[in-house]
């Protein structure tokens, strides 16, 4: 009797199961280029306030994605999906995640080969001093404050991870977006609040990305934008398939791993946040929230702290 492959396992489990069985599509580097050619007007649309910070192994969370574009193409899976009311839910979003996920992964091998999750730049000390220091006391008053705030948690789950220089200064910016949306609660913290952080964080943060956007060149600027933009595509798509996943299967045990959260299938594999470094530490290396590239991808710079000579 000839073995059985994993995948034909995998397929029987499902028809025992009484679930339709799917396979992923495939991805090439064809495929991906055609897909990131036809979303070129999309990606020019999207606002700089659209933009979503690369803060995971993007990788990792475009395959899992993939994996969701496999089972939503069974056609019993589509066809609840189509029975959602159009003004709720429309169809055309299963057939777009599909595109996104190639062009996604695509534009991460060019952003690769353009070296720009790779620089030697070199950020002044007393920028990142400073700039640390503010970030951890909004991170400790954010943390103390709000953690049990269901509106907040999700973006301090966000914030925590993370060792590169180009995530301090977004986090910078997240804490400071914080400060706004919870300001009565901010200011009656007696211990870390600062009258002046939000502002200064937004300075700070600014300073950083001028001068981490300055070492990179022409072309692994253009590939970073455009890696950005093609991810901030992927998730605006793959969360409006997934909000509706969620609802029609809410009552499936499975539920979360036939839709699972781009953020957890791509988490970072950083054990600790950045306060619990030890003092004078520049990160692990990996640069950023994406973990290096071994297993998954650096998706911001790697950076050494150290002054110009």
């Amino acid at each position: 009797m000839p073995a059985v492959t994993k995948t034909k396992k995998r397929s029987l489990t499902a028809v025992a199961s009484g679930e339709p069985s799917y396979a992923p599509p495939i991805y090439t580097p064809a495929a991906g280029k055609k897909a990131l050619d036809a979303l070129a007007p999309e990606l020019d649309s999207l606002t700089e306030a659209e933009l979503v910070t690369v803060r995971m192994d993007v990788e990792a969370a475009t395959y899992a994605a993939l994996g969701v574009v496999g089972f939503v193409s069974s056609p019993d899976v589509r066809a609840r999906f189509a029975r959602l009311p159009e003004e709720e839910f429309d169809i055309s979003h299963l057939d777009a995640l599909e595109l996104a996920c190639f062009a996604t992964l695509h534009a991460l091998a060019e952003v690769r080969a353009a070296g720009a999750l790779e620089t030697d730049a070199r950020l002044p000390v007393a920028l990142i001093t400073e700039a640390t220091e503010v970030e951890g006391r909004m991170q400790a008053l954010c943390e103390y404050q709000l953690a049990d705030d269901p509106a907040i948690k999700p973006e301090l789950d966000r914030l925590r991870p993370g060792t590169g220089h180009r995530d301090l200064a977004n986090d910078l910016l997240g804490y400071a977006r914080i400060y706004e949306l919870r300001a009565d609660v901010v200011k009656a913290d007696g211990k870390h609040y600062r009258a002046g952080d939000a502002a200064r964080a937004r300075e700070l943060a600014g300073a950083m990305i001028q001068k981490l956007s300055a070492a990179l060149t022409p072309r692994a600027r253009e590939a970073y934008d455009r890696y950005v933009r093609v991810w901030t595509l992927l998730c605006q798509r793959y969360d409006e398939v997934r909000a509706a996943g969620l609802w029609l299967w809410r009552k499936n045990a499975r539920v979360q791993e036939r839709f699972p959260s781009l953020f957890a299938a791509g988490r970072p594999n950083v054990g600790r946040s950045r306060k619990e470094e030890p003092k004078g530490s520049d990160g692990d290396g990996g640069g950023g929230s994406g973990g290096g590239d071994e297993p998954g991808p650096a998706p911001v710079p790697d950076l050494v702290t150290e002054s110009p000579a």
